[in-house]
């Protein structure tokens, strides 16, 4: 992973559009990243579960960004679902991936 040289260091990878005091722009690693490329980031989540999150602020996809985002989840997981509930950061997309599988070392 770029950006960390601990499992509880401060995120220090780039972000685009980011917004101060935003949960997810000034994310922890405090579970498992999954995969990180240069727009998405696929962690567990805190109370388990992975999820995936937009490296841009930004509350909504673009069809292209969906299609995108869904070929970065496809990395990791042959059959899953994502639902989206922005309920504790309404305005930072983030999706959480619904699937029986653990994330595979493609």
């Amino acid at each position: 992973m770029t950006g960390y040289k601990t499992l509880t260091a401060r995120y220090s990878g780039k972000w685009r559009n980011s917004k101060e005091d935003c949960p997810l722009c000034e994310m922890e690693k405090k579970t498992e990243w999954h995969l990180e490329t240069n727009d998405w980031v696929i962690a567990e989540k805190l109370g388990g579960g992975p999820f995936i999150v937009y490296k841009r602020h930004t509350d909504s996809l673009s069809d292209d960004e969906w299609d995108t985002m869904e070929r970065v989840v496809s990395l990791l997981f042959n059959e899953f679902e994502i639902t989206v509930h922005m309920g504790m950061v309404e305005d930072h997309w983030h999706g959480h991936i619904l699937t029986d599988e653990q994330p595979s070392t493609k």
